[in-house]
């Protein structure tokens, strides 16, 4: 040390020969204090500013944690000195060189079979590279909408690369059990889209613990809570949900990265939704938008949109729902997928419905329940099921109301739903011509199949929805609303808009009003 200050060979030597714990512990401790003199110093030494920036962050966080896990933590700090520098040292430690390129591996990969491209990626060191860990895992999370079972696959191969890789290659025994966790933690959230909950709590605990083994890297901290936060709305564990896309959005919000944070507010929204806690969704989902990068992910900004109309509809609030829907139109043009076009049409057939257009609205619920029986979802069908029944109350079409609670019983029971539930819907065809009592007997079913819901947390894409033969599509009664609604709506209505002129995806993000 000089003058108080480490030397250029002491910072040279801590940053490549981590082993002097007497020495690196006065370094970190004067990092620790965040002098301006010596940070510059790195920087004219070639260092960037976020690398900077990430060394001082990590020196921190870890030696907050050994210090307090520390019952003499007040006299003597060399635990934690020693744990930082092990974490930086593997932080920083170089990854050998790829070996060829990830894209001819994956293609010499995809010449076999399935079976033997796992037996192949776990045996051959010539895939034992982290490179090809990471492109796999890309690979699987961009076909994520519409490729569920292929997703699955490569991201057990990632798994299964990962797990064949060395420490030498990886950077590491730190760097590698966060390769592992990376892999470990794709792997999981694959099986939670193919409904395989069960393996994936196992793999995303494994993940865990291989995160706990490593170098401590927030993000990779972040990624794995997000995935956890997915699958406990998948189980029904809201507050768990919750809490934890709460510390991943903490974490995310401490690394300035707004649109990872509006991903993990996004999950949060969605698992409030769901318990019930609808008011909250809407807040952080107003939150939630603006921060989102729309053009790299809009399938984030669908996601958090739909979620915000559903959430106003069933506060009863349709001019609302009706607004955003008017706003993100746009965007909803930008999805051909089949499913996310189906969910787009049901939702249209709900905001038709709250807005009286009922024929329009019959319609489009019509053929969103044509499209979810043929793909199985049977969830699905049973709602929009109801959601018909309610429609057709409101219409007085008692006979129609018969056929759809007659048409719904083999529906409910493929569900696993309780007698009772059975009972009420025998009981609706009885009733169907008393208005009251079968709204009240829709609302009661409504509430028993509530918690067949898979709760999906992300829309998943998998062909256009035709127009029926006979009338527009649903989305022109709506354009027609949008462009009626304006002048019925107050001067200090909460939306407090001027005019339901569609405007660009951009406006979003700057809008005057505050539910965007």
């Amino acid at each position: 040390m000089s003058n108080g200050h480490p030397s250029n060979e002491d910072l040279n030597l801590f940053l490549s020969r981590p082993a002097n714990t007497a020495r690196n512990g006065r370094v970190v401790r004067h990092l620790l204090a965040e002098c301006p003199a010596c940070q510059e110093r790195l920087r004219q030494s070639g260092w960037p500013e976020d690398r900077l920036e990430r060394l001082l962050r990590i020196t921190n966080s870890e030696s907050a944690g050994a210090e307090g896990a520390s019952a003499a933590a007040t006299q003597s700090y060399d635990h934690a000195f020693s744990k930082a520098e092990r974490s930086l040292a593997a932080f920083f430690a170089p990854v050998r060189p790829m070996e060829g390129v990830p894209e001819l591996l994956l293609a010499e990969l995809e010449s076999l079979s399935p079976e033997e491209q796992i037996r192949r990626g776990g045996s051959d060191p010539r895939y034992a590279q982290p490179q090809l860990v990471h492109y796999l895992s890309d690979r699987s999370h961009a076909i994520r909408y519409h490729a569920p079972d292929e997703m699955l696959h490569l991201a057990d191969l990632a798994r299964t690369v990962a797990e064949a890789c060395v420490p030498e290659a990886a950077g590491g025994e730190l760097r590698l059990a966060d390769l592992r966790a990376w892999a470990w933690g794709h792997y999981g959230n694959a099986l939670r889209v193919c409904g395989r909950l069960r393996e994936a709590e196992e793999a995303l605990t494994r993940a865990a613990k291989l995160r706990e083994e490593g170098t401590g890297d927030p993000p990779l901290r972040a990624t794995l809570l997000e995935k956890m936060a997915s699958l406990s709305t998948f189980q029904r564990r809201f507050e768990a949900a919750i809490s934890l896309a709460e510390a991943a959005a903490q974490i995310y919000r401490d690394l300035g990265e707004t649109h990872m944070l509006a991903s993990a507010l996004v999950q949060q929204a969605i698992a409030a939704l769901y318990s019930g806690e609808t008011e909250s969704a809407v807040d952080t989902l107003n939150r939630a938008i603006p921060l989102i990068d729309h053009e790299g992910d809009p399938h984030l900004l669908l996601a958090a949109c739909h979620n915000l109309v559903h959430c106003y509809l069933g506060l009863d609030r349709p001019e609302q729902a009706l607004s955003i829907y008017s706003e993100t139109r746009d965007l909803y043009k930008e999805f051909s997928d089949s499913l996310i076009q189906l969910r787009i049409g049901w939702q249209e057939g709900q905001l038709l419905r709250e807005l009286g257009h009922l024929r329009e609205a019959e319609s489009a619920l019509l053929q969103a329940r044509s499209g979810f029986m043929e793909r199985g979802l049977m969830y699905e069908v049973a709602v929009v099921s109801l959601d018909l029944a309610a429609l057709y109350v409101r219409l007085h079409s008692i006979e129609e109301v018969r056929q759809i609670a007659v048409a719904a019983v083999p529906i409910f029971r493929a569900l696993g739903v309780d007698r009772e539930a059975l009972a009420s819907l025998l009981q609706l065809q009885q009733v169907a011509d008393q208005e009251q009592e079968a709204l009240e007997l829709i609302r009661f079913l409504n509430a028993r199949i509530e918690p067949f819901s898979p709760a999906e947390t992300e829309p998943i894409a998998l062909t256009p929805r035709p127009a029926g033969p006979d009338r527009p599509p649903a989305s022109f009664f709506l354009l027609s609303c949008c462009e009626n609604l304006v002048s019925s709506l107050l001067p200090d209505a909460p939306l407090r808009c001027r005019s339901f002129r569609v405007q660009t995806l951009s406006r979003l993000s700057r809008s005057e009003h505050p539910v965007l």
